[in-house]
């Protein structure tokens, strides 16, 4: 069908361009053929798409080898549906209905979605079948509106849109199924008010004033006073929106993002727009192409997203088509100044006018040289190596021929950075738990690449297939533990008794993965060990599983422990399924292995951690002095620190007190204070210092953590009961820390200090009503 509309269209574009090819220009058609060329060339780029995926590519994302998967990769149909004319609000509720004397949702049939049909013989002639449909649910009409903002369900969203849109709502009454109820929807007004002040100032306009006027910092902001305002430099207009700036703490003080340019830029652009308004007719025309580029490529954009309060990273980047087009107007609003002197100089003198014209342009190329020089620490990325080498850490944690679980972009892309360009563990197989739980994922995943073997996954694409045991829930059928490999024969199984309304279910919530003595002594894996061999793993279930969650369980029963298995220190707790107690700690990767610890924590191990930390990590340059480290970089130095911490206290409680020092002292080199500010987590190393008999190292990170903690508990104190009721979090987060350190200081008898923080933990805990 899309195919005919396709011809049907160009067909009708081909008769009314020959009907007209007499009343037209030639220059309209060389302009018309010159547009079809452009539009052919650009969409020609798609070919790579297919012919790369085609070669089986170590990472090939969505395999986009087939038309469907290309045009499920390119509609970006992985990151889901979001309602832009008419939808419902975040508190509207699924309509039910009847059927055989229950109530169940209504939902709206979408299109089909194709996947090629799994094949059982090489012979086989490719063919597509249907995996399932994109279907929605369908809300109750009372609450739903047009243009809806406020659309997401999900807890977090619901909340912030209360806050952005200063929600009360209105009450509405309804049936649901027999029932009545009774529910708060938000108002259209407030809606709207979302809209205005979420999505399009602070999502659009604030990074707009980023560009032209000045930003506070480089810290990710979800409206916090202190993160990632846009700030112009003149203290009256700041302070007045922000508290006084100049009583920020200062690790926020100093943040190489903190870029002022005192509305220069912005002002030009003004200029530039009454400029081209004063120019009649052609100056009319001509804004109105500018507006629109202008408008389409930044407002345009924001209705069209629809984007949701905590958005993982800021999303300045969507915007600069927007940004481009005013920077048209600010090249105007030079012209505009060359022109304005020249009509006070009242002169016709061309040689004149072009001297008053070269004039304006030096004066304002101030403008950008106060915008490069502004700009130039926090995008500096020289001698900066740490993508590199912390991709690298968590490839070094890892045995020969082993496999890491990684789940988010920071401990995925830099590890196949590493392996494509660098050379660096490529027998070493990186599974993304985020896409693991797609088909193309796990298809490629049963392959092997590089120097890896394929993955022990069972699975065939029959029972993996999209739309197949994305979601399994547990229907307890068996109250005896089962293992991993039995269930998943259940859930495999093609027996009617093994479904359940024709779905498949787990029939036990108590699974474990047993462990064969004779085949971990066969691995030589851990040979080394002194600890006791469990007999199984326990794994939590839960309600559910997942497909993702399914697939690591199957990884870890059908490895036979032949090839080590890790998870990346960085990876959630909700991924490792209760397996806590058999994880060992090896640097940025925890390894799965088959014994329990005593206390159901992660052990950690000492040899080889410390090892890998002091002889094969790399730090990225971390301790030059004045290198760049924007906030993602700096939570993965303190990941390392936290690692470095961990290391040093499992091995001072062995009694190895040397390496325990030459660890902590190691982290202080490449992970230095005047680059990595201390923060509540260093707490750890300081109370390790005072064990180990280095007082004054001690003091130096206490000290250093409580003076910020005071910065903060000060700038609080500057601010009005509106902004500080704001901030009480964060103040009493600072307040909390510095308790804390004054237990420490104590504990350890160290009186003056304790003292002296003590009458500012008073102090402060008067001024601000802290707790």
């Amino acid at each position: 069908e899309n195919v005919a509309l396709g011809i049907l269209i160009i067909a009708g574009l081909a008769v009314t361009l020959f009907s007209l090819s007499e009343k037209l220009p030639t220059r309209f058609f060389n302009t018309a053929s010159f547009m079809i060329a452009v539009v052919l060339i650009g969409y020609s780029s798609y070919a790579a798409l297919v012919i790369r995926s085609a070669a089986d590519t170590p990472m090939d994302q969505n395999s986009p080898d087939n038309v469907f998967s290309l045009k499920y990769y390119l509609n970006r149909e992985q990151y889901g549906d979001r309602p832009l004319l008419y939808g419902q609000m975040y508190s509207a509720p699924v309509e039910l209905e009847i059927k055989d004397n229950m109530c169940i949702p209504v939902e709206n049939i979408g299109h089909a979605q194709y996947s090629p049909e799994p094949k059982t013989d090489d012979n086989q002639p490719d063919r597509y079948i249907v995996t399932g449909y994109k279907n929605s649910y369908k809300f109750m009409p009372e609450f739903c509106t047009i243009f809806p903002r406020m659309y997401s369900g999900d807890e977090r969203h619901k909340q912030a849109y209360k806050e952005w849109g200063q929600v009360t709502g209105k009450k509405i009454r309804y049936d649901y199924c027999g029932r009545k109820k009774v529910d708060v929807c938000p108002t259209f007004g407030e809606n709207l008010r979302f809209f205005f002040s979420y999505q399009c100032n602070f999502m659009y306009w604030r990074y707009f004033l980023w560009n032209f006027a000045g930003r506070q910092n480089d810290l990710q902001s979800y409206g916090e006073l202190t993160k990632g305002n846009w700030l112009s430099g003149i203290p009256f207009i700041d302070n007045a929106r922000l508290g006084d700036q100049s009583k920020l703490p200062d690790e926020l003080k100093n943040n190489k993002g903190h870029n002022v340019y005192y509305m220069l830029p912005l002002l030009l652009g003004i200029i530039g727009i009454i400029f081209q308004l004063c120019r009649k007719q052609a100056g009319m025309e001509n804004f109105t192409l500018t507006f629109m580029l202008f408008v389409l490529t930044g407002i345009a954009i924001v209705v069209y997203l629809n984007q949701t309060p905590y958005q993982p990273r800021e999303r300045d980047y969507a915007y600069a088509g927007s940004f481009y087009a005013f920077c048209i107007w600010i090249g105007l609003g030079v012209m505009a100044i060359a022109e304005f002197i020249s009509r006070l100089a009242k002169t016709d003198n061309k040689a004149l006018k072009s001297g008053i014209a070269i004039a304006a342009t030096v004066v304002c190329l101030g403008v950008p040289a106060l915008m490069a020089e502004q700009n130039w620490d926090d995008h500096d990325r020289s001698d900066r190596y740490a993508c590199r080498d912390f991709g690298a850490n968590y490839l070094q944690s890892c045995e020969a021929n082993g496999i890491i679980f990684s789940n988010g972009d920071n401990d995925t892309f830099p590890l196949w950075y590493n392996q494509e360009v660098e050379g660096v563990g490529t027998d070493l197989r990186v599974c993304n738990l985020s896409y693991v739980q797609t088909d193309w994922y796990i298809s490629q995943m049963k392959r092997p690449y590089y120097e890896s073997e394929a993955l022990p996954i069972t699975w065939q694409p029959k029972d993996y297939i999209s739309g197949t045991n994305e979601v399994v829930w547990v229907d307890e059928r068996i109250s005896e533990p089962i293992t991993v490999k039995q269930a998943f024969d259940f859930i495999r199984s093609e027996s009617p008794s093994t479904k359940r309304d024709g779905e498949n279910f787990l029939p036990s919530s108590k699974l474990y993965i047993p462990v064969d003595s004779l085949e971990v002594a066969q691995s030589g894996l851990f040979s080394s060990t002194k600890e006791q061999l469990a007999d199984r793993l326990n794994v939590n279930v839960g309600r559910r599983k997942t497909k993702s969650e399914m697939m690591v369980l199957e990884i870890l029963s059908s490895n036979h422990w032949k090839r080590p298995v890790y998870f990346a220190v960085t990876v959630g707790n909700d991924y490792y399924q209760g397996l806590e107690p058999y994880f060992e700690l090896t640097g940025l990767a925890y390894q799965v292995t088959p014994f329990r610890s005593k206390d159901g924590q992660p052990r950690v191990n000492t040899e080889k951690m410390y090892d890998n930390m002091m002889n094969h990590f790399r730090y990225g340059n971390m301790n030059k002095e004045g290198i760049y480290i924007d906030e993602n970089l700096m939570r993965m130095c303190r990941t390392h620190r936290m690692m470095f911490a961990q290391l040093a206290d499992a091995l001072y409680r062995e009694g190895q007190n040397e390496k325990a020092l030459e660890v902590l002292d190691r982290c202080e080199k490449e992970l230095p204070n005047y680059n990595i500010p201390y923060d509540y987590t260093s707490t750890t190393m300081a109370l390790l210092y005072f064990d180990l008999g280095e007082r004054e190292k001690a003091i130096d990170i206490l000290t250093a953590v409580a003076d910020n903690n005071i910065q903060y508990l000060s700038w609080g104190a500057s601010l009005s009961k509106t902004y500080q009721s704001a901030v009480k979090q964060t103040l009493n987060q600072n307040m909390a820390m510095l308790g804390y350190i004054l237990q420490q200081l104590d504990h350890y008898k160290e009186d003056e200090l304790f003292e002296k923080y003590y009458t500012e933990y008073a102090t402060f805990s008067t001024a601000l009503s802290l707790r």
